[in-house]
């Protein structure tokens, strides 16, 4: 696969995936043993890992969305800077919900084989968030 092509795949994840709502792109663009890394959930593995992810976050923000700022790629690997804008309407980590709109920049990294994500990093700005529902001081 080329870089553009890798890229291409990883677009979808926040354009379909996210964006659209469009979760069945999960199996077309993951790979079953997919190695999910994130500060959250620690390190999991498989597609369901990832759909349970998204379900935590689904769950807690309906609705949410996506830009994407940026998109660099070397090798095997992409890294998308973007930012999530969502309303906290459902529970999150034991936080009732707050109806407060909430702004989350971050960073994630991609490994892709054979035109399958089998590797995530998620480095979304979890203290922001977490800021921004007021169950941590700000700054």
């Amino acid at each position: 696969m080329t870089i553009e092509m890798n890229k291409t795949i990883v677009h979808r994840v926040f354009e379909e995936m996210i964006n659209q709502e469009k979760r069945a792109v999960i199996d077309e663009i993951f790979a079953p043993d997919v190695v999910i890394h994130d500060p959250m959930m620690g390190t999991a593995v498989g597609a369901n890992a990832f759909r349970q992810l998204m379900r935590v976050f689904d769950a807690a923000f309906p609705g949410h969305r996506v830009t994407v700022e940026q998109v660099l790629a070397e090798g095997e690997f992409v890294s998308v800077l973007h930012t999530h804008t969502a309303v906290h309407n459902g529970p999150f980590m034991e936080i009732p919900p707050t109806g407060r709109q909430v702004k989350v920049g971050g960073l994630e990294l991609f490994r892709l084989c054979n035109g399958k994500i089998v590797e995530f990093w998620r480095k979304d700005d979890d203290v922001s968030l977490l800021m921004q529902l007021g169950v941590m001081p700000t700054a």
